[in-house]
Order: C-alpha cells, then structure tokens, then sequence
C-alpha cells in the first residue's frame, strides 16, 4: 500500500494544499481538482477544523489520494491516518511521527533542506522528501546541489512554485512531484468558485505534461526508400540525417521507417517531459495504450495510444 500511495503520486506530478478555515468547502474543493484532473490533495492539520475537512474529503472522493499536511508530532499523525489519511506529509523530520507511520505502513513524506536532514531521513529509508520554502531554501538549484551526495533522494518542493516558475521543476528528473496552493487560490475558494479551481488544475496537469510536437515517422518498404526519404527532407530545409537501427531521422523532425511499422500511414510522436506522467494522466482520460518501449535501463521512452488517428499511430516519447 505504502509503495503503491507513492507510486500514484509520482505519476500524478502534483500535491495540490487544501487549506480551508470552512471544513464544509473541502469536499467540493478536492472534487473540483478531481475534475481538472488532479486525483491527490494534501490537507494542511492548521487548525481544529482540518481533521474534519479531511474526512470530509475521504468520503466524498473515496477513490482519491488524501495525505495530511503540516504534521509535527505521532500523535497528530495517527489521529489524521484514523480519519483516512492516505499518506503524511511532515514539515521537517521527527523521528518518532515517522516510526509511527511506518509501523502503520503509511508512507510520510518529511521536510529535508539540508545534508544533514536528508542522512536523517535517509536512515529510515526514505527516498522521497518534502522541500519548503523551495524558493527560500535555494530552488532547483539547491536540490541538484544535494543531488551530488544523495543521488537516490526525490524532492517534493513547495513554496514559491506558480504557473510562471515550474517548468523548470517539473522538467528535473529529481522532482517527485510539485506541491502548493497556486492550485487552490484562496479568492476562488473564499468565493466557492468551484470552476476556477478545475481551471487551475487542468492547467498545471497541462504545464506538468508539456505536450509538444515530437516528429512524424514515414512508413517505408526498405532501408534505401527510407534513406532517400530522410535525405529528400535533409535536402530541403537543411536538416542533418542520422540512422538508428530501425529508421533514418532527417533532423529531429522526419523519421523514415526502413519498414511499415505502426499506423497505417506512419505515425505522429508527441514529446512529454515525463513519460511516467503522461501515461497515467491519458489512462485516466480514457485513453489505452497497445505497446510500451523501454531503453536498456528500463525507463519508458516510448508509449502507443491504441487506435490510430487520420492513418496516423500515436506515441508519446521523451523530450529530446
């Protein structure tokens, strides 16, 4: 259970804050990110309402992800995992509320900002941790700085991340996911704005993902059609070629199979920042996927959706 709470939050990228003074406005809150695609939130223990606002949201969305936010002590932690709290988010690292989550084998996610609090939550076999203020800790840059010396760390930072900011975040192999309420505005909130919310959830899901055009395969019946393929395209607009065992690439744009492979006339190939992501988040759209590609490291590099679009297959791959 602990890996599997983990692993979904991985793949959903985000750890949106509900943080709300009205217990009431949680459910409908949780539901309105579930809407804009975010199926996780993390719900801050503030005040004496946010044991109540997370039951709240446990029963209104019982097939979601509710973690508990702000948690300083065991005691706080057990009340929030009698509630239904699915996994513990600590602000630093406590021994003694991180003995308690795992002997309730419920994942917790502790605050580390420095060497020191990484070995410490690495002693425990921690290999994801909270990193707040991000901005005032040093950002992105103080986390590949940590990176060096704790190479099998993943961060989750929060703090001074916006739509304007994190795709640098979002794009970095050690970020786990990234938390905050610049999903959750308060004015939205306050006002019981409900559309506003799956707006900014479908925007950062939107800005996680990074969709962007990859390149279009040519299906061609032997190795010469294709390096003329390639070298036709390369001779027009100036590209390079390059051959890699199953096509021709004319630049980064055109890929000339040496023989028909998916899709009917070729297929279209989406760049993503992360394939983990991605998949998931389409998954969860309704899409399937006929074939995975992994490289020699067993990391995913490339994913078909199955049915074909315009005679095209779809892939997704990774940003070059």
């Amino acid at each position: 259970m602990s890996s599997n709470v983990l692993e979904t939050i991985e793949k959903i990228g985000l750890l949106p804050l509900v943080n709300v003074k009205d217990s009431n406005k949680a459910a409908p809150l949780a539901q309105a990110l579930a809407r804009g695609g975010i199926d996780v939130v993390e719900v801050t223990l503030r005040d004496d309402s946010a044991l109540n606002s997370l039951e709240n949201v446990r029963k209104a969305l019982p097939d979601a992800l509710v973690g508990a936010g702000t948690v300083h002590t065991p005691e706080d932690a057990l009340a929030a995992i009698e509630r239904g709290a699915d996994f513990i988010v600590a602000p630093g690292v406590c021994p003694k509320t991180i003995q308690l989550c795992q002997e309730k084998s419920v994942p917790i996610i502790p605050g580390a900002t420095t060497a020191t609090e990484l070995e410490l939550a690495r002693s425990f076999g921690l290999k994801v941790v909270k990193f707040f203020p991000a901005d005032l800790a040093g950002g992105l840059r103080a986390i590949q700085a940590l990176r060096g010396p704790f190479g099998d760390m993943r961060f989750v930072p929060t703090g001074g991340i916006n739509f304007d900011n994190m795709t640098p975040y979002v794009t970095n192999p050690a970020i786990f996911a990234i938390g905050g309420s610049f999903m959750t505005p308060s004015s939205a909130i306050d006002s019981d704005d409900w559309d506003a919310i799956t707006a900014a959830a479908a925007r950062a899901v939107d800005v996680s993902l990074g969709f962007q055009m990859g390149h279009v395969g040519v299906n061609c019946h032997s190795p010469e059609e294709a390096r003329s393929t390639a070298e036709e395209f390369a001779k027009i607009f100036n590209f390079g070629t390059r051959e890699i065992d199953i096509s021709f690439f004319a630049g980064s744009a055109v890929e000339a199979m040496k023989k028909p492979s998916f899709g009917t006339n070729g297929h279209i190939a989406i760049a993503c920042n992360s394939m983990k992501r991605a998949v998931y988040h389409l998954e969860r759209r309704g899409y399937k996927f006929r074939f995975f590609k992994n490289n020699d490291k067993g990391e995913m590099i490339a994913a078909y959706i199955e049915d074909e679009i315009g005679g095209f297959a779809i892939h997704l791959c990774v940003k070059y």
